[in-house]
């Protein structure tokens, strides 16, 4: 039987493909890049029937290496990237990770930028050949100039992951949280009141158009 979660999501993707061509009319321009650290940034480009301009589509992070990648985004971009067996991946026995049935059933891949690696989970990928290539198609589709960079408080965020994105110097950032946090520094964010409560914000409450909490198509229209 469909879940809670899954049925708002269901409902929402019909809202998203059906009125994507109104919301795009409303954009000043469209070739923007959003740098996700879940599947919100792929959401988007299909709420505004956009191509997707972004290597961080149909995947996620773990809040700490995604504020590590945030940290050294170019030369992440421009690191190597491989593949490993899901089991080999150093957060495979975190909740957020083994407590998913679908894990490793999708590629997981490693990202150095010749320093340090972070873990990449590609979801929503059927094979590691798609992955890469998609990786590698959408890098060089990045617009450095209008660029987007989103967090929010899933896979294991703190309060230590949340102060150090608000003190990433990105001019256009957003944080979607369920919840007030204490002691931020630098900017705000956005607090989603959501049903049933959880401990973090849940995918389909993550807003993708204008809602009582913010209007994504003047976000956009402002980088």
């Amino acid at each position: 039987m469909p879940t809670y979660e899954g049925l708002r999501l269901k409902i929402l993707k019909y809202w998203r493909v059906r009125l994507a061509n109104h919301r795009k009319k409303q954009l000043k321009s469209t070739d923007f890049t959003i740098i996700s650290n879940n599947c919100w940034g792929g959401m988007i480009y299909e709420s505004y029937n956009l191509p997707k301009e972004s290597p961080t589509v149909g995947m996620f992070f773990m809040a700490k290496d995604y504020i590590e990648f945030l940290s050294d985004l170019k030369g992440y971009i421009n690191g190597k990237l491989i593949f490993i067996n899901p089991e080999e991946s150093r957060w495979k026995d975190a909740p957020q990770v083994s407590g998913d049935k679908r894990f490793g059933t999708y590629p997981v891949g490693v990202l150095s930028n010749g320093k340090n690696t972070i873990g990449l989970f590609f979801l929503h990928y059927h094979s590691e050949k798609e992955a890469r290539e998609k990786w590698e198609r959408r890098i060089k589709r990045i617009n450095w100039n209008k660029l987007l960079v989103k967090f929010n408080d899933q896979n294991g965020c703190t309060e230590t992951e949340v102060n150090r994105f608000m003190g990433l110097p990105y001019k256009n950032k957003l944080f979607f949280t369920c919840k007030e946090w204490p002691n931020l520094s630098g900017g705000g964010y956005t607090v989603i009141h959501q049903f049933p409560k959880h401990d973090f914000i849940m995918a389909s409450y993550e807003p993708f158009g204008k809602n009582r909490y913010i209007d994504i198509t003047e976000v956009l229209n402002s980088l």
